[in-house]
């Protein structure tokens, strides 16, 4: 799970190459490992590098908020399934999970985040079509 802290108490961070950590736990009533997201400081490829850490790691499942296209594409490739979560703690949202009350992500749920400008929705309106 993405989190905004180090601890199962700590809120799920929507952001997926962005977050500050991984809640890692092997199944219902495991105990959560905080994985640090080195990725996040990247300038360009947070996403891509966040989902291979996950996947040298052999993460199965990701719970988050929100994919750009290279990070869903990179998890994808990989066979790790993502499920949306945007509310509450890691420990709601791991326990909503095994409920099996969050919904799949099946495609990207952003245009991505890129550092610089020119970049994003707007800068493509702008710019029209290639």
């Amino acid at each position: 799970m993405t989190s905004t802290g180090a601890s199962a108490k700590d809120a799920v961070d929507p952001r997926f190459g962005r977050c500050a950590y991984f809640m890692v736990s092997s199944g219902p009533g495991t105990e959560f490992k905080a994985v640090e997201n080195t990725a996040r400081g990247l300038g360009n490829g947070a996403g891509i590098q966040a989902a291979q850490t996950l996947a040298n790691m052999g993460i199965e499942v990701v719970l988050t908020g929100d994919l750009g296209p290279n990070a869903f594409r990179v998890l994808n490739a990989t066979g790790i399934r993502a499920f949306r979560t945007n509310d509450g703690t890691v420990e709601q949202a791991a326990s909503e999970f095994f409920q099996g009350r969050l919904a799949e992500i099946g495609g990207p749920t952003g245009p991505g985040h890129h550092g610089g400008m020119g970049h994003g929705p707007r800068w493509q309106e702008q710019r029209g079509p290639r």
